[in-house]
């Protein structure tokens, strides 16, 4: 038992007698011990390299009933903010600076220690202290050769690094349009979250047998967890507060996460252009602020040349967790996993990562199979992304996923010329840099897209060569006008049918000839020669009569009524494809991802959190 604010680490560690130090309990776990932490903050980076066995598992958790949280940041910005801040003399409105001084730090990361909504970390005072809030120029017809004016781009922390000081502003922010910052101005009077840029409040290096249990992780540097080379670990009820990254995983497996949150630390008054690369060799621009979180999981492993190149990541289940407010979510590629019942939300880019890190070993008899199932996508830039160069043998089967490409992510700050938020509300799939596609099975899904899309099928029907590509009774669900069917390239390996399209307003004559051109084309006829049952000869464009009707709602149903024509109309999917909901759908296949009557779908840590129980 291990308790902040009585114990004390020349005690035996028993409930009467606690340890006051969490490193100190984990250097004395054996296989089968319990470390127990009771309610408080834990100002501690914790590494775990124990190795327990199947039998009995070293497990770290809070008291139950109780809340634990490990902390890797400075603890007087917490505890003690009225004396960690002062006035900066000449300084900027509202701007203060540490007390104390923090030598020999790359630079500081921080948040609301509240809320734990993000502090931006400025790369230069000048924006720290800035007033304008709206991209300028001294001269705009010097734009492409000169900089912009210092731009405030709300709360936030500038490390000094001669003095060692840190600087922090917490003015509000005004940009029309968006959740603005409105709350306390003064440091003195409220805890933040500060960290110096390589704190890592949890790594779980070489350890085997390790299971973590209702905690919360928090201060984070660069990353917030890292797992090096483990084996067997579990996470369960444990909330990551993100640092530039959340989860860093390394040759680990098996590995589960369960009713976790993985929470970036992007504002809501963030636009996803603050925070880009801007200092580009031979370009004027600097640098404005650090990105906040830039995804919330992410893999890496050796190279062939490398000590570890072997084993790689692999065989991970993810379930019933949350990724959000980041730059991206989880980097899947190249993994063998279940990712399933969790919620992605309000990623400034991409929802989920599908393209490999690292090439997969040799030993690992080829690529990963990735199951992505019964998942919500909100507020995404892209919900299934890919990018970067390495080649890819992953088989993924993505199935039973609501894409609700309904909220606005910000994409570029207003200027003074124009001040028009820019905004999207994103789109189902694609790539940066056109790299390779892993062969995708996407199947049994619905989308629901208020961005114009150029393709009725959203990018579901692309496909690189020599990777396959097929996709069956899904609802492609369109806010604006029904675009044009692109039919499938006939060098590539496409299969595709059963599916429903539909845009309000769609009528009868543009219905009728959605499929028109693409069925009297010599292409088709080639394709139904080659793939008889994957032509979209059971396609269809019609409404897909949901259970609401109104698609702005914010409490929209994702189910299907008794009327709609999506129901017993799909197309019969071999059975060695995976589908988690086939006992459920009853008759002929429903087209989409939730079966006729069946209850709505539930993601995320909390019971009973369906599409329509999400905020909006």
């Amino acid at each position: 038992v291990v308790d902040a604010a009585k114990g004390d680490d020349a005690n035996t560690g028993t409930e009467p007698a606690p340890l006051r130090s969490v490193q100190l309990a984990i250097n004395r776990a054996t296989p089968g011990t319990t470390v127990v932490l009771r309610s408080g903050v834990y100002f501690e980076r914790v590494t775990i390299a124990a190795r327990g066995s199947a039998e009995k598992p070293i497990t770290l958790r809070s008291w139950p009933g109780e809340s634990a949280i490990l902390d890797g940041g400075w603890q007087e910005f917490t505890q003690s903010p009225a004396s960690a801040w002062q006035p900066v003399e000449n300084g900027a409105n509202g701007e203060f600076r540490s007390t104390k001084k923090y030598p020999n730090v790359r630079d500081a990361i921080g948040a609301f220690g509240d809320s734990m909504i993000g502090l931006n970390t400025y790369f230069h005072r000048s924006d720290l202290q800035a007033t304008n809030e709206l991209i300028d120029y001294d001269d705009w017809d010097k734009s492409k050769t000169t900089d912009i004016k210092p731009l405030w781009c709300g709360p936030g922390l500038w490390y000094d690094a001669a003095s060692g000081h840190i600087h922090c502003r917490l003015s509000h922010t005004h940009v029309e349009g968006i959740d603005n910052y409105s709350g306390e101005t003064d440091p003195r009077k409220l805890p933040l979250i500060v960290a110096p840029f390589r704190s890592v409040p949890l790594t779980i290096d070489g350890a085997a047998h390790v299971r973590i249990q209702d905690l919360t992780v928090r201060g984070a540097g660069y990353d917030a967890v890292i797992l090096d080379k483990a084996e067997h670990i579990e996470f369960d009820n444990v909330t990551v507060w993100c640092g530039s990254y959340g989860v860093r995983a390394r040759a680990t497996g098996p590995l589960k996460l369960h009713r976790c949150g993985l929470y970036g630390s992007c504002p809501p008054w963030l636009f996803r252009t603050d925070t880009s690369k801007r200092a580009y060799p031979g370009r004027p621009n600097r640098d404005i602020t650090r990105l906040n979180t830039h995804a919330t999981l992410v893999v890496e492993n050796g190279r062939e040349f490398e000590v570890f190149a072997h084993p790689c990541n692999d065989n991970w289940e993810i379930s019933y967790c949350e990724f959000t407010d980041s730059h991206d979510g989880p980097y899947l590629g190249g993994v063998s996993l279940k990712f399933h019942h969790n919620l992605i939300e309000e990623t400034q880019d991409d929802g989920v990562y599908l393209s490999p890190m690292y090439p997969r070993h040799l030993f690992m008899g080829g690529g990963a199979e990735i199951q992505i199932f019964q998942n919500i996508f909100r507020g995404c830039l892209t919900a299934l992304a890919f990018g970067g160069s390495e080649d890819t043998r992953d088989r993924v089967f993505v199935y039973r996923n609501i894409f609700d490409l309904r909220p606005t992510v910000l994409t570029g700050r207003p200027s003074v010329r124009d001040r028009e938020l820019r905004v999207s509300h994103g789109k189902l799939m694609g790539d940066h840099g056109s790299p390779p596609w892993s062969a995708m099975t996407f199947y049994h899904n619905t989308v629901l897209a208020k961005e114009p899309a150029r393709d009725a099928s959203m990018a579901a029907l692309s496909a690189t060569r020599n990777q396959p590509r097929r996709t069956f009774n899904n609802l492609f669900v369109h806010f604006e006008r029904l675009p044009g069917f692109m039919p499938p390239n006939p060098e590539m390996s496409i299969e595709a049918d059963g599916n429903l399209y539909w845009a309000a307003g769609t009528d009868e004559k543009a219905a009728a000839s959605l499929f028109q051109r693409y069925r009297q084309s010599k292409d088709y006829a080639a394709q139904k020669e080659k793939t008889p049952n994957g032509v979209n000869d059971r396609s269809i464009v019609a409404d897909p009569h949901f259970v609401v009707s109104d698609w702005n709602s914010d409490a929209f149903d994702f189910r299907l009524s008794r009327e709609s024509p999506a129901v017993n109309s799909g197309v019969a999917l071999p059975a060695d494809w995976p589908d988690s909901m086939r006992e459920l759908d009853k008759g002929e296949p429903d087209r989409g991802a939730i079966p006729f009557d069946a209850a709505p779908l539930e993601v995320g840590r909390r019971v009973g959190q369906t599409a329509a129980a999400i905020k909006p």
